[in-house]
């Protein structure tokens, strides 16, 4: 069976969840099923992991897992903010674990018709679920420069924003648009000083988009707070990050939380990556891993 995804962080995220025989745990982007399966393994043929993905490719994929685990796993093609649904449709009330891996699996960037990554020349789409929401190439096409502007600035960071986003909106003024992964990249390569930095100038402006496109900080913000209303007494929630938005989203979550002395932060730092684990999958090392425990 072709890699879908290589699991970051899978000893340490298994550590802190803990799973155990009679379980009920929620793996709430199951992507590849790497962390799925590792605590399935665990569980001893006992207990519930709910598998949520909006990716229709994730959730046929980890077709395998119901046929190596049957009826302890259920899969559900649906956002992360919706787990509630998920877990009102299922008739469960409260879960012992909930875990997220935040970000793209090495299945979409590798599949050029997604267009998530600039080294596939693909059409400009990034949705996490192709039949949902509006594409990249659709957005670049109709928002103005300073509309633009502000996505690549708050969203990617980037500091040449405006220049990325003028000149993407003098190019539909010649009457040209942008639909290809390759055709952006280039611009951006154009229009950014490269001053010898080690990451592709178009990096971060892609990172931007997708994060447009999907509505991912939103979702997460969401997606968390769902989490923590449906954990048990006891229960642990874990969530893998990419970026320092995502990050600083379940850091001031978990202290919020905590604020109410009805949470505890299990990390005080995120755990990273060991060098070992970043020299076998280079994808892993802006990793962190936050966990935390509802104490009542």
């Amino acid at each position: 069976m072709k890699t879908y995804h290589i699991p970051v962080l899978i000893e340490e995220l298994v550590e802190f969840i803990s799973p155990a025989p009679g379980m009920i745990i929620v793996d709430a982007t199951i992507g590849g099923g790497g962390h799925a399966k590792a605590m399935l393994e665990r569980m001893a043929n006992k207990g519930l992991l709910i598998g949520i993905d909006q990716d229709p490719d994730a959730i046929s994929y980890c077709q395998h897992l119901k046929e190596s685990f049957g009826e302890m796993v259920v899969l559900f093609q649906e956002r992360f903010s919706r787990l509630d649904r998920v877990l009102d449709k299922l008739g469960i009330d409260k879960v012992d674990a909930i875990y997220f891996d935040l970000g793209v699996s090495w299945h979409q960037l590798e599949e050029a018709e997604r267009g998530f990554s600039f080294m596939r020349n693909g059409p400009l789409d990034m949705r996490m679920n192709p039949s949902e929401g509006e594409p990249a190439y659709s957005i670049l096409s109709k928002l103005n420069v300073r509309e633009l502007e502000q996505i690549f600035r708050e969203y990617g960071e980037e500091r040449y924003s405006h220049r990325v986003a003028k000149a993407i909106v003098e190019l539909r003024r010649q009457g040209r648009r942008l639909k290809r992964t390759r055709e952006l990249a280039e611009l951006v390569e154009r229009v950014v000083p490269r001053r010898g930095q080690r990451v592709h100038p178009a990096t971060r402006i892609f990172q931007a988009l997708r994060i447009y496109v999907n509505q991912e900080l939103d979702e997460l913000k969401k997606g968390l707070e769902k989490a923590y209303s449906r954990l048990k007494r006891g229960g642990r929630i874990a969530v893998i990050s990419y970026h320092s938005l995502e990050d600083r989203i379940v850091k001031n979550s978990f202290r919020e939380w905590a604020k109410g002395s009805g949470f505890k932060i299990l990390t005080k730092k995120p755990i990273q990556p060991k060098q070992e684990e970043i020299k076998a999958n280079p994808k892993a090392r802006s990793a962190k891993l936050r966990c935390g425990e509802k104490i009542r």
